[in-house]
């Protein structure tokens, strides 16, 4: 398996796009009374309910753990198999034809430092076969350093890389917030510019490594992909992202040591 699918030349972050914090504290009278209203006006919707488990039975499975943030944790779904972990190990036991256990570990609001601090025993606790990681989403959103997301993103690939050595890592793509039509602007470009510098520093960083990939930015997203709230994936959201990432990795062949033989 190797982590160079993507074209070699995929674009490193802008000038605009590293200068995203330092426009925001131009900004920052109107980026604050816009994040006050988007807080305001977006319903908080919880955690999907336990179980964040669960298994499909089937011929030397494949376990299966979901590390990151709201995504991971099912925010915007009303049961935990719509949740994007549970939905992509299903498409695993499909497309695999093996059985499949699965575990999810993280929360709302999780940064890559919550990931760090809080959360490593747990994910370390199990072995697995593949590592699905959702996170940055917020380190974008509260604009936390650059330097310090890059630093904490390669420190996570060393430990689930340390702690699960012949595991798979699959790392998502950060939103395309330009799309999410729940942010005004500038709010919402300032985030988008941020996330790209954290995205385009990172995935060579993980695409250098030959047991891990990064998915690709998402194509768009359709008009039932969004929950309620016009900021977490819906039901049709979370199963479309799960065939999406794992499309991408069974084409680039990085899931091909997991085929039945």
């Amino acid at each position: 398996m190797s982590g160079t699918g993507l074209p070699p030349n995929f674009p490193a972050p802008s000038a605009l796009h590293r200068s995203a914090r330092l426009l925001a504290l131009g900004l920052s009278p109107v980026l604050v009374a816009q994040g006050r209203y988007v807080r305001h006006a977006i319903p908080r919707l919880p955690h999907a309910p336990e179980p964040w488990h669960g298994e499909r039975a089937g011929p030397q499975p494949v376990s299966v753990l979901g590390l990151g943030d709201s995504t991971i944790a099912g925010v915007g779904v009303l049961d935990p198999l719509d949740g994007l972990v549970a939905q992509f190990s299903l498409r695993v036991h499909e497309e695999l034809s093996r059985g499949v256990r699965w575990r999810a570990v993280g929360r709302s609001g999780a940064t890559t430092k919550d990931l760090l601090g809080h959360y490593l025993p747990a994910t370390l606790a199990e072995p697995a076969d593949l590592v699905f990681v959702s996170i940055g989403a917020n380190d974008a959103k509260n604009l936390v350093s650059l330097k310090a997301t890059v630093e904490r993103f390669e420190r996570l690939l060393s430990v689930l890389h340390a702690g699960h050595p012949t595991a798979t890592l699959i790392f998502s793509s950060l939103p395309a917030f330009h799309l999410f039509r729940s942010l005004p602007q500038p709010l919402r470009a300032i985030i988008r510019a941020h996330s790209q510098a954290i995205e385009r520093s990172v995935r060579p960083i993980i695409e250098a490594a030959p047991w891990a990939i990064m998915s690709p930015p998402p194509p768009g997203y359709h008009e039932t992909f969004f929950a309620e709230d016009g900021f977490h994936p819906s039901v049709d959201g979370y199963r479309d992202w799960a065939q999406f990432a794992l499309r991408d990795a069974l084409e680039r062949g990085a899931l091909d040591h997991l085929l039945p033989r």
